[in-house]
């Protein structure tokens, strides 16, 4: 154990004071920093006046459209938990402009869009004459032109408003009184919960919370990916390092101080410090910046245990794979052809991301974040997002992790054993698995 510690802690302290490893630690924070700075400098130049015109070929409708478009313009978008109040509504202020149709349709429709093309314009809506009432099966009664490319998030509200906007005037029709249109079309606040939950010891009934955009999804996203970060960057150079040391004879002469198994152990253990090490700073970090922007009850303090406690496992699972495929390899270009075994584990769960988030408890998420390989990431974001999982299903998936782990270190000490000695070629998948069973 002596040897492994010493061997440990001379590769954690080459890692960590590395010029990349700080480097990276460093940069990669001051990124982020930078993408929300020019994302809020970028929203506060489009906080000019921007014009939309409305062009009615009704007669009567446009009034109650511009109308109905600026108190949907003016409501804020979010429940303020964890979207600042109006922040997706206040970067742009639209001004609304009254466009009598003209007997040239297509002339004029030419004349708005040169106007949005010099900037005289954001975008012009066309409503047609059959929008009040429109026939069955009609299509593309109201068209809206703009030069934006991509989605532009400022105009979600555009279509519902221009559409609330033909009800005023439908219901002034059927003889409504215009003072009590408002009170009709009244909007009523649908507010999601989390499910109700009854404690097994107390046998108290809890009632479910209210649910927050960053509660359902931002918050597991974000301890998902630094999780599959820290990992990635933690254990993918072993594969590299220890394919290059083993050209350079390194180990033929650390091999008379300390056997195989210690040497690899010993460079797991220092990837695994260096996982956590990072990791600390980037939780610490983002506390204090959620503490900067008032937003700290966002913070999945329950959470971090389990953070942790996968993170150690998949950091161990990788990094022993890392240095088992790196010791059979004769070079550390020959590494890349195996690069895919160590990376499966992590771009699995990738890929199947956006089923797990719609149905986080269904068969085929609760199946997969049982399989241990993918068991840290997916069993992560089950228990992040709101509802969580049964008691029992982490305990089970972290138990079941932990004996692949210790599976996996196992295997790699019996291939580093024979590959970090081994020349020729680099061995194909089934000549490590014997390796493996034969030892």
């Amino acid at each position: 154990m002596r040897r492994i510690l010493i061997i440990a802690g001379r590769d954690y302290r080459q890692t960590v004071l590395n010029k990349a490893f700080l480097f990276g630690l460093i940069v990669l924070p001051l990124i982020m920093g930078i993408a929300f700075l020019a994302i809020a400098l970028a929203n506060r130049g489009a906080a000019k006046e921007q014009r939309i015109a409305i062009v009615d070929h009704t007669g009567v409708s446009s009034a109650a459209v511009i109308q109905a478009c600026e108190d949907a313009n003016r409501k804020p978008v979010g429940d303020g938990a964890a979207i600042p109040a109006a922040s997706l509504r206040a970067a742009q202020k639209f001004v609304f402009e009254d466009v009598k149709p003209e007997a040239d349709e297509p002339a004029q429709l030419l004349a708005l869009s040169d106007r949005v093309r010099h900037g005289d314009l954001f975008l012009f809506v066309d409503i047609s004459a059959e929008a009040l009432r429109p026939p069955s099966g009609a299509k593309q009664l109201i068209r809206y032109y703009t030069n934006a490319t991509g989605v532009n998030l400022q105009l979600l509200w555009l279509p519902a408003a221009i559409n609330d906007g033909l009800r005023r005037v439908r219901l002034s029709q059927l003889g409504v009184d215009s003072g009590r249109v408002t009170d009709v079309l009244a909007d009523v606040s649908v507010t999601p919960m989390n499910l109700v939950s009854k404690n097994p010891a107390t046998g108290r009934i809890a009632p479910g919370e209210k649910r927050s955009a960053g509660q359902a999804e931002v918050v597991p996203l974000f301890l998902v990916v630094l999780m599959i970060m820290v990992v990635m960057v933690g254990s993918a150079p072993n594969l590299g390092a220890v394919a290059e040391d083993k050209v350079q004879r390194v180990f033929e002469m650390l091999l008379v101080s300390a056997s195989p198994f210690e040497l690899m152990m010993g460079k797991v253990l220092a990837a695994l410090g260096a996982s956590l090490t990072s990791s600390t700073l980037y939780i610490i970090g983002g506390l204090f910046a959620l503490a900067g922007m008032a937003t700290f009850g966002l913070a999945p303090l329950n959470m971090l245990p389990w953070f942790f406690a996968y993170l150690i496992v998949d950091v161990l699972m990788m990094s022993a794979l890392g240095v088992a495929l790196g010791s059979a390899c004769g070079s550390a270009q020959d590494a890349q052809q195996l690069a895919f075994l160590l990376f499966m584990p992590i771009f699995v769960p990738i890929l199947v991301l956006t089923p797990i988030l719609q149905q986080p408890n269904g068969v085929f998420a609760t199946v997969l974040s049982f399989i241990p390989p993918f068991t840290p990431v997916l069993m992560l974001l089950r228990q992040a997002l709101p509802g969580g999982v049964a008691w029992w299903q982490p305990w089970l998936g972290l138990a079941g992790a932990i004996l692949w782990a210790y599976g996996v270190v196992w295997a790699a000490a019996r291939i580093f054993r024979i590959g970090i000695l081994s020349q020729g070629k680099t061995p194909k998948v089934a000549e490590l698995a014997q390796w493996v069973l034969r030892g």
